[in-house]
């Protein structure tokens, strides 16, 4: 809590308040304002006002999509976004292979890439022209308290406030990234799993149109994708272990394109060009605990995931999705009841998805040439069987629950 606290009639009174201005708050904000709830919404960083690649090509599930269509996101962003019709799912080194189509599945796409600026600029303009949101910027959280019927809330503007701005709200949402603030008032653990691995993002053309067409395809030293982007460009990414991290950054563009070949394999003809690399560590966070009193963690404040699956900014939507039907019925967002159903519901969610997750690291990282054989097997039947990809392809698409 700042030390100079505001008087109690200096306070403003709100139904939420949300700490962090990415998709996940932003999505959360318009979900919250579409129940005639006020909120305030605090983002430490300005916009970013002109398009650059810096890595960040997100995958949204067909059931996000769901989701936004709902919220009346969706018909804003549509433009923006390109098609996943189709996946192509392989190992190198061993036979097997499979497909999933939306076309069998009876959708329009398993799911969209978009980029994080176009995501960013279309949940901030709607948000900027929606009435029942405050939208503070290069403002940070100094701290909050809370009893059994509010959160009581200060702000700190770098602008033109020389005193902190306060609020009272009936529920706080920390949606305010791995290395939450709202997370560290808390007190709350983080649990994290660090795989040893980095994952190395680029833009990449290919000599084909994709048309639709996405690529996996596991390595003994982690998994090659390929995201369609719009015309013959892709995300791409490059799992490589910790170990040889710098040897990959130091690599020139035509050095990186042929390591990348050597691993997927030639897909749509040659690689022509590649963007700048941007690399992170593979890292997976996990808190057991969602739900403190009135304060919510949400996406990644609660569960940061290996992109293997590609579910990242899709578990956030689940939250949102889920949180938004627990309180709908609520007068009073910090309701006890509704808070702890939502928690025990994505919990599940949570441990499911990341589940998952695991899993096919372990199975497709697995050294052994007889675990090659077998999951080549497994390829194989999964191909020969329409019943497994239909499971395959509506957890791929969030409908697996």
């Amino acid at each position: 809590m700042s030390k100079a606290a505001p008087s109690e009639a200096e306070r403003t009174s709100i139904d939420a308040f949300i700490n962090g201005g990415g998709p996940v708050g932003l999505i959360l904000a318009i979900g919250l304002a579409a129940q005639n709830r006020q909120v305030v919404l605090v983002e430490k960083s300005l916009p970013k006002k002109g398009p650059s690649f810096d890595g960040r090509v997100l995958a949204l599930s067909y059931g996000s999509r769901l989701v936004l269509e709902q919220l009346g996101i969706w018909q804003k962003l549509e433009p923006y976004v390109t098609e996943i019709l189709d996946i192509h799912v392989s190992q190198k080194g061993f036979m097997g292979v499979t497909h999933l189509h939306a076309s069998e599945v009876k959708v329009p796409a398993l799911g969209y890439s978009v980029t994080a600026f176009d995501l960013g600029q279309v949940l901030w303009e709607i948000a900027q022209q929606t009435q029942n949101i405050q939208l503070f910027t290069e403002c940070s959280l100094e701290g909050f308290e809370q009893n059994e019927t509010r959160v009581s809330i200060d702000i700190q503007c770098s602008k033109n406030e020389s005193r902190p701005l306060a609020f009272d709200a009936k529920i706080l949402v920390g949606a305010d990234g791995t290395y939450s603030k709202v997370r560290e008032v808390l007190k709350l653990s983080l649990e994290e799993s660090d795989y040893g691995a980095f994952g190395f993002i680029a833009k990449i053309e290919t000599e084909l149109n994709p048309n639709g067409w996405a690529f996996e395809r596991f390595t003994s030293e982690g998994p090659v994708a390929l995201l369609p982007m719009g015309g013959h460009f892709h995300k791409a990414v490059m799992v490589v272990p910790s170990a040889k991290m710098d040897e990959v950054k130091a690599l020139s563009d035509d050095e990186f394109i042929a390591r990348f070949t050597e691993k997927m394999g030639e897909r749509l003809g040659r690689f022509v060009s590649v963007s700048e690399r941007v690399a992170y560590p593979l890292k997976e966070t996990y808190v057991p605990q969602m739900v403190v009193g009135r304060a919510v963690l949400m996406g990644n404040a609660s569960h940061t995931q290996h992109p293997v699956a590609a579910q990242g900014l899709n578990l956030g939507i689940s939250d949102i999705q889920a949180f938004l039907s627990a309180v709908e019925a609520e007068n009073d967002l910090g309701n006890a009841e509704a808070l702890l159903s939502y928690q025990t519901s994505q919990q599940t969610h949570h441990q499911k998805i990341m589940g998952f997750t695991d899993s096919l690291i372990q199975v497709f990282q697995a050294p052994s040439s007889v675990v090659g054989h077998m999951r080549g097997i497994g390829l194989m039947a999964m191909e020969a069987m329409p019943s497994l990809r239909k499971r395959l392809s509506k957890m791929a698409m969030g409908l697996a629950k």
